[in-house]
């Protein structure tokens, strides 16, 4: 090989060692992004709790209103 074969490899392989580094980098960056936010199980639990109390809230409403016209009739 030439002396330009091994200076293209020798900055070949500086410009896979910055790459990958800065795939490191982005990884790290990414698990630290992703440990802030609850699971697609946890979030599901969490939605269906909220429905069935908006529905009890409903509910206990419905049941108000039913005491107060019967309480003025």
């Amino acid at each position: 090989m030439e002396q330009k074969d091994y200076e293209r490899i020798a900055t070949l392989e500086t410009q896979l060692e910055t790459l990958s580094k800065g795939l490191e980098r982005i990884e790290t960056k990414l698990d630290a992004y992703s440990t802030n936010f609850i699971t697609r199980l946890e979030a599901d639990i969490h939605f269906k709790n909220l429905e069935k109390e908006i529905d009890e809230i409903k509910q206990n409403k419905r049941a108000n209103s039913a005491l107060i016209v019967s309480c003025l009739s």
